[in-house]
C-alpha cells in the first residue's frame, strides 16, 4: 500500500444557530500542520481562525507516522455507524502514488479519540485545538479547569470575609 502524503480532516458543526455554526479544517503532512476555522457569521466572539506550522522535528515526522498506521483501522471500523444529529467528518487521504481515499463519518468525534489524541499532540501550543479534533475527554478537563476555579474563588472569598467575621463587625459581602 502507497504512503500517506497528505491527511485532511474536514469537520462540521451540525445543528445549531448560525451563529454557531462553523466549518474547520486539519491538514497534516510528514512536515507541516495546518488549520483553518470558518464560521458561517465571522463575529468578534467567533471569529476565522487560520495558521500554519512547518517543520523538520524528528518527533513530528514520528507522530505523523504513528497517525498514518492508525488511520486505517480507525477509519474502517466507523464505517458501521451512523449519527444524523452531528455534523460529519471528513477524511481525506492523498497517497504517495496519487491515489486519494474521501469518505464521511457521521459519528461523533469520540469514535475517532486515540487517532485525534495524537494529532492533537501535534498542534502548536499557543493555538487552540482544532474543533474538529474535540472529544469528551477535552470537555472534561475545560469542567475540570472551570470547577477548580469556582473552588478557588469560593475559597478566596471566605478567606476574605473571614476576618471581618472574627473582628465582629457585620459582613454584609
Amino acid at each position: 500500500m502507497a504512503k500517506i502524503r497528505s491527511i485532511t480532516i474536514k469537520g462540521y458543526s451540525g445543528y445549531g444557530t448560525d451563529d454557531e455554526a462553523f466549518q474547520d479544517i486539519v491538514r497534516l503532512t510528514a512536515d507541516s500542520i495546518s488549520y483553518h476555522y470558518q464560521p458561517q457569521i465571522p463575529s468578534e466572539l467567533n471569529p476565522v481562525r487560520k495558521w500554519k506550522y512547518q517543520t523538520n522535528s524528528a518527533i513530528y515526522k514520528m507522530r505523523f507516522d504513528a497517525v498514518e498506521a492508525m488511520i486505517p483501522l480507525v477509519l474502517d471500523s466507523a464505517k458501521l455507524e451512523n449519527c444524523t444529529d452531528i455534523g460529519g467528518i471528513e477524511f481525506h487521504l492523498i497517497f504517495s502514488d496519487k491515489t486519494e481515499f474521501k469518505e464521511t463519518y457521521w459519528v461523533p468525534g469520540e469514535r475517532f479519540a486515540d487517532c485525534f489524541r495524537l494529532i492533537k499532540s501535534m498542534v502548536p501550543e499557543c493555538e487552540y485545538i482544532p474543533a474538529v479534533l474535540l472529544t469528551e475527554e477535552d470537555v472534561e478537563e475545560d469542567d475540570q479547569e472551570e470547577d477548580d476555579k469556582e473552588e478557588e474563588e469560593e475559597e478566596e472569598e471566605e478567606s476574605f470575609s473571614e476576618p471581618l467575621a472574627e473582628s465582629g463587625e457585620e459582613n454584609f459581602g
